[in-house]
């Protein structure tokens, strides 16, 4: 896979571009203003809803790097941002090839990566788990909005921390609470999940579009205590 990497910015930010399904993808790595680890810094990688295509729409996610110390790599769907628009190819291959961009050898410790998955993204990512896996297998997965049930909650054999809106039209009982407990009795994880009430399916405000802030309160207890642990 060919890629163009610009040289990170005053901000911290480095700017990509790299090759998707017969099209080609833009997105940046946001970097922390901590010193860089031994291995570098733990990754957040985010898979996308059906409806909010673009990097613009996770720039909440920015707001955990120097809490936490990680980087965060964001992309553009084909056809939206600086991505390319392609006529044909799989958005499977498209996010696969990002996740392998986002590992790329550069300042970023690929055996502490993270996958954000939104709403659509939790499903593409339990469909092609396997293949994420081949790349390198993540150190867990946050569910936000939360679209796999109790069964299939199951193919995701690491730790995982689940979201869901109050007002989801999937039952927050079974897709937030109910998929934790089934997950954690199949891999012996302690059930994790949070329903946020006052939100859309995205967890965001409606008001205000923004991203619930308790929500992403325990998105960072989570990622601290997983990435962090001794």
């Amino acid at each position: 896979m060919v890629s163009n990497p610009v040289s990170q910015d005053q901000n911290n930010v480095e700017y990509v571009f790299f090759a998707g399904d017969n099209v080609r993808l833009a997105g940046q790595i946001d970097y922390p203003r901590a010193p860089l680890p031994m291995n570098g810094y733990p990754l957040l990688f985010i898979i996308q809803h059906a409806t909010c295509t673009s990097r613009s729409g996770y720039s909440h996610y920015v707001r955990l790097l120097d809490s936490l110390g990680v980087a965060l790599f964001r992309w553009d769907k084909r056809g939206t941002g600086k991505s390319a628009a392609g006529a044909s190819g799989s958005l499977v291959v498209d996010t696969l090839n990002a996740y392998q961009e986002a590992l790329r050898p550069r300042d970023i410790d690929e055996e502490r990566a993270v996958i954000i998955a939104h709403n659509e993204g939790t499903l593409l990512l339990a469909e092609a788990f396997d293949k994420f896996c081949a790349i390198s297998k993540p150190l867990g997965v946050v569910l936000v909005g939360n679209m796999l049930d109790e069964r299939k909650i199951t193919r995701l054999n690491v730790p995982v921390h689940i979201l869901i809106s109050k007002n989801d039209w999937n039952d927050w009982r079974i897709y937030g609470e109910g998929a934790a407990k089934a997950h954690a009795a199949k891999y012996g994880y302690a059930p994790s999940f949070f329903v946020a009430p006052n939100t859309n399916r995205r967890l965001m405000y409606d008001n205000t579009m923004t991203f619930h802030s308790a929500a992403l309160e325990t998105i960072q207890t989570w990622l601290k205590s997983l990435l962090w642990r001794s």
